[in-house]
């Protein structure tokens, strides 16, 4: 091989080695999930963000792991109507970058949620995030101490008019007393007269 060939020989090849790792590069997908971990309260909403990057328009698919149950949840495809599932009808909206909110939680609604894109060639990436969803329980506490409450506030009152009832029991005695030794003090001044 002549110095010339060789010379131009590694360009080219550097430039094919590029174009392949270029397209192999473009078929691929990737997803980012800025939280993996999701905690919310039932009758909130969560939403479960992610991005995509992928060549062409992909179909973006969504699943819940719980302990119930595995079901999916939504599937679409960018600028098409997705296809929701029953359960979900209501309660879900997606977005163009592949992330969906959940209205009205419940708490069964806790579980792992998978989401699968998938390119115009076929290759797919799957991603997880943990949602999980709490009763409230402030609302709960709120309550008792309402009960409480009220609950201190009867009881209370009969027990103000029980210790009212023995203060003027105290000063009836008194009065009774001191009356007691004033006719005591009036019948020994009589009797020494």
């Amino acid at each position: 091989m002549s110095k010339w060939e060789k010379d131009t020989c590694v360009p080219v090849l550097l430039f094919i080695l590029f174009i392949v790792d270029y397209s192999l590069q473009a078929q691929g997908v990737a997803i980012t999930i800025p939280n993996q971990v999701i905690n919310a309260t039932v009758e909130e909403s969560a939403l479960l963000s992610v991005e995509y990057l992928c060549q062409g328009t992909p179909t973006i698919q969504w699943s819940v792991l719980s302990i119930w149950k595995i079901q999916n949840i939504v599937v679409w495809e960018p600028k098409k109507q997705p296809n929701i599932s029953e359960s979900y009808k209501d309660r879900l909206c997606t977005y163009s970058n592949g992330s969906i909110q959940i209205l009205n939680l419940r708490e069964n609604d806790s579980g792992y949620y998978v989401v699968t894109v998938t390119d115009h060639f076929g290759t797919s990436k799957d991603a997880a995030i943990f949602l999980k969803v709490d009763v409230h329980i402030y609302e709960d506490l709120h309550f008792v101490a309402v009960i409480l409450t009220v609950l201190v506030a009867i009881s209370g009152f009969p027990m103000f008019l029980i210790w009212l009832l023995e203060k003027c029991v105290q000063m009836i005695k008194r009065k009774r007393w001191k009356q007691k030794i004033r006719k005591e003090a009036e019948e020994i001044e009589l009797q020494s007269l």
